[in-house]
């Protein structure tokens, strides 16, 4: 049977690339993803704020916190995933950024529909 380090040496022997591609691919992946959510819900909250009544102003308060929790956790996730490639470390899934991410925006959409549901009473 595969030892987990055969599977990790063979896995990167198969695969090489440079320095140069390496970082284009962690740039696309670790920042590129979280930056351009950050940026849309920053976009989003601009365009409410700007073309809509005040009424809506919290709702594009609530973009403009969920584009900077997002911002956080893209720093978060940039800081702490710089050695991916160190076979001198163990590999640690993504998976605790997703949860948080998930409960974010399960969170944002929540205030959101609440906010919608309450409409009536400014309108």
């Amino acid at each position: 049977m595969a030892t987990e380090e055969n599977i990790r040496e063979s896995h990167i022997e198969a695969v090489s690339l440079t320095d140069a591609e390496l970082v284009e691919i962690r740039q696309r992946t670790f920042e590129g993803a979280y930056w351009r959510t950050c940026l849309s819900s920053f976009g989003f909250a601009l365009v409410i704020l700007r073309i809509f009544e005040k009424a809506f102003y919290s709702i594009g308060l609530v973009f403009i916190a969920f584009g900077g929790v997002m911002l956080c956790i893209s720093a978060l996730r940039r800081r702490y995933n710089l050695d991916i490639f160190d076979n001198s470390k163990p590999f640690v899934t993504s998976g605790g950024y997703v949860v948080l991410t998930g409960s974010v925006a399960f969170i944002t959409y929540l205030a959101l529909l609440i906010m919608i549901l309450r409409m009536d009473n400014y309108l």
